[in-house]
């Protein structure tokens, strides 16, 4: 036999290699220690539907909305993970959301073999979906959705015209108890009738889409079957009709603009080109720029369900929550526009010179692949994070991340037992009702949907300083603690500045992920007088730097512990955490950015202006940093940089309220109001929450209406007054 006619089985078995690879790499990659908030609400939950033998139709977790109806659409998945942990702890659940993955993307991957009839590209196409969905790598309910989801796509496009496409309805009757994207089921056999029908009925419908992908009638009938069971099936769950139309409930409240807040503060509910930037190697953008290139070289072939299922999916993909969906349906378009033939015995027949090229090359690549994949995979196996409560470096693979969760300031809650109910913030709730159900109820947790869009907006305004609302909380709920979680994801609530410096609050216990105030009352008094904190008297904790080594390791307790005393205006200590930090990482862009707020603060202009410069050369895209260079520039009176620095946040991010707001400033000085006014106008639609926008609006409009004679701009600007005074709490 000579090399040519190998070519085949050495093709064949490189690519099962690197199939082997790439599934090997993707199990890696579900493998990491679990960092999400809600699933201690969840397995909270499956405790007490287990211990009741019922689900609860009522909030019980806390007290704020106590007796609230409530649909729990992922009791299932609840009963599920609660069953996993309650025998194996966290590895238990790290292994079973590995497995969940494992099998999605492994139908995915039949998918694909079934379409390209080849391995190495089913394969690798695979590994660019698993990459643009990995951030929804969690032990959460979504990822059973993407196991239905796929076996969805699998059975619509392969089995339709046999009796396997019923296996739909059980499907769909497990996935309508564990997620609420059940309805994702429905819509995908929708789209499919839709297609269907319009490809029977329209006249105007070109040909090629007439033709491509046709269902036999005996299909087609059994498709409108599948639908309407699966929608008698999603009636089966403990809250019946009320549970199947809980999509509908939340698409109405989408659709009425009531989430538009959660949207804008819960990071996986943002836009998804504000929270994955465009950039060809990001895998999202690849996919899509694959999928297009794919459709149009097949432009004459393509069928009218692919065109729909683009179309649906793609406006849904504009959440980043739902990038991983529309992710396997571009690996199931992709793969449906690209068709290989079988290789022939001898490659060297293929008349295409092109093919016949890629063909003899393909097994190169194939090893290139593995090459890579190998080590690839043992660096994530390996991978370590330096443990700095412990002082010693540990495997991200195994256990929990305590960074991401107030674990001491919990047990602090838990041992002493504050008075009364306790306030507490979004990113805590859900760890709180994990460990403290039903000894401690909460004030709120991640179920945006159960409080409210009233509820939510009224907390967003708590938490972002205002005192007045928050003393009425206080008194309304009976509090007497609070505990917030210091959380690196988010930033820390401006309301612990009023609480620490309001003598009625007293700090009882602080670390780098959580913080406790007790309210000083009688019922406090014991607590108070036996673990109040006097931050004067703390000093910054020295890194061990013999224990961490040669690794660039990131500081976080430091950061977060600068980033809290700075909020705190406690300004020595903030600084003295940043230094700590720059020892550990010389490169910390955090802690040159806080160097320069704090100098910002202390009108030490030329210092903050090296330390933020400094920032802006580890990260010279970074639009806070920018701003403040910005505001920075104009108080060294060079107002010309000011502007380029400011302009060049407003570019990078043109929906960051600051840098208009400065720009503003510059042009008021400058004597240019128009300016001045476009500039604040923009600064107080981002946020309009903020006084100092509206006061500063207010003189725009007031000195433009001074030099046109507009009394317009003069009762806009006591509009924005009386706001700004509103805001401030000013009567």
């Amino acid at each position: 036999m000579n090399l040519r006619k190998a070519l085949p089985f050495l093709d064949m078995f490189l690519g099962i290699l690197v199939v082997a690879g790439v599934f090997c790499l993707i199990f890696a990659l579900t493998q990491k220690a679990i960092f999400d908030l809600d699933i201690w609400l969840h397995l909270k939950a499956g405790e007490v539907i287990l211990q009741n033998r019922a689900v609860p139709t009522q909030e019980i977790f806390s007290y704020t909305i106590q007796g609230k109806p409530w649909v729990d659409h992922e009791w299932l998945f609840q009963v599920l993970v609660y069953g996993v942990y309650s025998r194996w702890q966290a590895n238990g659940l790290i292994f079973l959301e590995g497995l969940v993955l494992f099998f999605a993307f492994f139908i995915l991957f039949s998918l694909g073999k079934r379409s390209l009839r080849s391995y190495p590209e089913a394969a690798l196409l695979l590994l660019l979906a698993a990459y643009a969905s990995i951030t929804r790598f969690n032990i959460r309910p979504e990822i059973f959705s993407l196991l239905f989801f796929s076996a969805f796509l699998y059975i619509l496009m392969f089995c339709l015209e046999g009796r396997a496409a019923y296996l739909i309805l059980p499907a769909q009757l497990l996935w309508v108890n564990i997620h609420g994207y059940f309805f994702l089921g429905p819509l995908l056999i929708l789209i499919f009738i839709a297609a269907e029908f319009l490809r029977r009925n329209l006249k105007l419908l070109p040909q090629g889409l007439k033709e491509n992908s046709a269902l036999s009638d005996r299909a087609y009938r059994r498709l409108k079957i599948i639908f309407l069971f699966s929608i008698l099936v999603s009636l089966f769950n403990p809250a019946g009709l009320k549970g199947a139309l809980y999509p509908l409930f939340v698409l109405g409240e989408v659709v009425s603009g009531r989430t538009s807040l959660a949207f804008k503060y819960i990071q996986e509910l943002r836009p998804t080109f504000s929270m994955i930037k465009p950039s060809w190697a990001n895998p999202y953008y690849l996919l899509i720029a694959l999928c297009l290139a794919a459709a149009i070289a097949r432009f004459k072939k393509l069928a009218l369900t692919q065109l729909m299922l683009l179309a649906v999916f793609f406006p849904l993909s504009l959440k980043v929550r739902n990038v991983a969906f529309f992710s396997f349906i571009m690996y199931a378009l992709i793969s449906s526009f690209i068709s290989f033939k079988p290789l022939p015995e001898d490659p060297g027949r293929i008349e295409d010179k092109r093919m016949r090229a890629y063909f003899l090359l393909r097994p190169l690549l194939c090893l290139a692949f593995i090459i890579w994949a190998i080590p690839a995979i043992q660096s994530r196996l390996l991978a370590v994070a330096y443990d700095f409560d412990a002082g010693q470096y540990k495997s991200t693979l195994f256990g929990t991340d305590d960074t991401y969760f107030p674990r001491r300031a919990v047990d602090f809650i838990l041992e002493k037992r504050p008075s009364a109910n306790i306030f507490n913030d979004f990113n805590s709730g859900s760890y709180l009702i994990g460990r403290g159900y039903p000894a401690v109820r909460v004030f709120i947790d991640g179920r945006t949907e159960a409080y409210g869009h009233e509820f939510f907006s009224q907390y967003r305004k708590v938490i972002s300083g205002n005192k007045e609302l928050f003393k009425e909380v206080v008194s309304r709920y009976r509090i007497n603690s609070c505990i917030f979680s210091l959380f690196s994801g988010s930033s820390i609530p401006r309301i612990l500045r009023y609480i620490y410096h309001d003598p009625g609050w007293k700090l009882v216990f602080f670390d780098a992920y959580g913080i406790v105030f007790a309210r000083d009352v009688p019922q406090n008094k014991e607590l108070i007088k036996s673990y109040a904190l006097d931050l004067k008297k703390y000093s910054v904790p020295q890194a061990d730097l013999k224990s961490i080594g040669l690794r660039g390791v990131f500081p976080a307790p430091y950061v977060r512990r600068a980033q809290l005393f700075f909020l705190l205006k406690e300004d020595e200590l903030a600084a003295a955490e940043a230094k700590e930090a720059l020892k550990i990482l010389p490169s910390c862009f955090e802690a040159y950015a806080l160097l320069g707020e704090v100098a910002l603060r202390k009108k030490n202009y030329p210092q903050a202006m090296v330390s933020l410069r400094n920032a802006l050369l580890i990260r010279p895209d970074n639009t806070e940093v920018l701003t403040e260079l910005g505001y920075c520039l104009t108080k060294l009176k060079d107002n010309l940089l000011a502007l380029k620095a400011l302009e060049k946040a407003i570019r990078i991010d043109p929906h960051y309220a600051p840098p208009y707001f400065y720009l503003g400033g510059i042009y008021l000085k400058e004597k240019r109001p128009d300016e001045a006014v476009r500039a604040l106008a923009k600064a107080v639609a981002l946020d309009p929450e903020t006084a100092g926008y509206h006061y500063r609006y207010a003189e725009a409009l007031f000195k433009q209406a001074n030099r046109s004679g507009d009394g317009k701009s003069r009762r806009v600007a006591h509009a924005h007054i009386e706001k700004s005074r509103r805001l401030l709490g000013v009567r």
